[in-house]
């Protein structure tokens, strides 16, 4: 049984963190209105990764038909690198009208 995955945690840059908090549903709708059919959810302000840059986490799980658990298909890595790029651009202070 195979599926791809559907589900991202964006945790954000440390330094960030305040703003993102503060743009967290705006970001989230951001994030679903660019990658339709994906969700997404700002994950807690944990250091993954480096500093810089937004961390991407795909949610790699989901529980079958039959209630087994499964793993999905690793997402292919350009669109990790484009989920994170969206996130960079976003604006957060809202000032953008793309922003949303």
């Amino acid at each position: 049984m195979s599926r791809e995955v559907l589900s991202f945690i964006i945790v954000p840059p440390f330094e960030q963190r305040a703003a993102v908090a503060a743009a967290k549903e705006r970001l989230e709708n951001y994030l679903s209105l660019r990658f339709p059919g994906y969700d997404f959810k700002v994950g807690p302000f944990a250091p993954v990764g480096n500093d810089e840059g937004y961390c991407v986490l795909p949610i790699m799980n989901f529980v079958g038909d039959d209630g087994k658990s499964y793993m999905c298909e690793q997402p292919a890595r350009w669109l990790l690198q484009d989920i994170a790029n969206a996130c960079q651009a976003f604006d957060l202070s809202g000032r953008r009208s793309y922003a949303a």
